[in-house]
């Protein structure tokens, strides 16, 4: 088995390979880590919130996005 460090490493250098230095560096840059706690922020933000809820404010978020 692998350590971290040697399959970042092998990761690297396949999308060098397949994508070329700029398109991977381009592909790296989206993944960069984060910052904050998103599973505190989720928890905050739909505390008190049915899935019905939930599930009528998606159909309405989806209703806007497709009108406009």
């Amino acid at each position: 088995m692998r350590t971290a460090t040697e399959l970042q490493e092998l990761a690297w250098r396949a999308l060098v390979k397949e994508l070329g230095l700029a398109d991977a560096l381009r592909y790296r840059i989206l993944f960069q880590p984060g910052k904050g706690d998103y599973c505190r922020e989720r928890q905050a933000l739909f505390s008190g919130m049915s899935m019905e809820r939930w599930i009528e404010d998606l159909r309405t978020w989806e209703q806007q996005k497709s009108a406009g």
